[in-house]
């Protein structure tokens, strides 16, 4: 094995971010949109997204090329 799959991200780890922060964001009551408490929250959330969102572009550039069935 190479250092690099040590390096790898959870995906696991990733999405379970993402679920706690939009959980916290959408937990505020609506008065707080806007305030000190929605914007840490909101930035967490943004975060964790864009996290996840690079993990699967990681995973689709790492994917094998589809290659087309011969028929007949």
């Amino acid at each position: 094995m190479t250092a690099a799959l040590f390096d790898t991200t959870n995906a696991l780890d990733l999405v379970s971010e993402l679920d706690r922060a939009t959980e916290v964001m959408m937990a505020l009551d609506v008065g707080q949109v806007g305030g000190d408490q929605w914007k840490d929250a909101f930035s967490r959330q943004q975060n964790a997204f864009w996290a996840w969102r690079e993990y699967l572009h990681r995973k689709a550039d790492e994917k094998p090329p589809a290659r087309l069935l011969s028929v007949g």
